[in-house]
Parts: C-alpha cells; sequence; structure tokens
C-alpha cells in the first residue's frame, strides 16, 4: 500500500497533462472543462457548455437551500 502511495505522489505531473499555448488554444475550442497550462496554471474553461451546465445546477441547488 505505501508503494502505491508513493507512487501516486512522487510525480504528480504524470497525473496532469502539461499543455503549450496551442494545446491550450485547442482545448478551448474543443470545450475541455479544466486547462492546465504549461506553468501549471489551471483555468476553467467558461466556453465550455458542460461548464455551463455545472454552473446552473449549482445555482439552482442554492436557490433551494
Amino acid at each position: 500500500m505505501f508503494k502505491f502511495l508513493f507512487a501516486l505522489f512522487s510525480s504528480p505531473e504524470s497525473l496532469l497533462q502539461v499543455m503549450s499555448q496551442s494545446d491550450v488554444e485547442e482545448s478551448i475550442e474543443e470545450g475541455e472543462r479544466i486547462i492546465i497550462d504549461e506553468d501549471g496554471s489551471a483555468a476553467v474553461n467558461i466556453s465550455s457548455n458542460e461548464v455551463h451546465e455545472d454552473f446552473s445546477r449549482h445555482v439552482n441547488a442554492l436557490k433551494r437551500a
């Protein structure tokens, strides 16, 4: 179990797909939800339909609260 956890956390960049600027632009056009650039900065793609659906669902949940 220790080896599994060590392998999981020893190389976090292997879990994330680091992207160049052209890859970021392409991902935005394709509607990816989360974009991680080559500097490791994460951003939400506000052009993604799924992000809009998630936002609407959260707003509706807050209205019911």
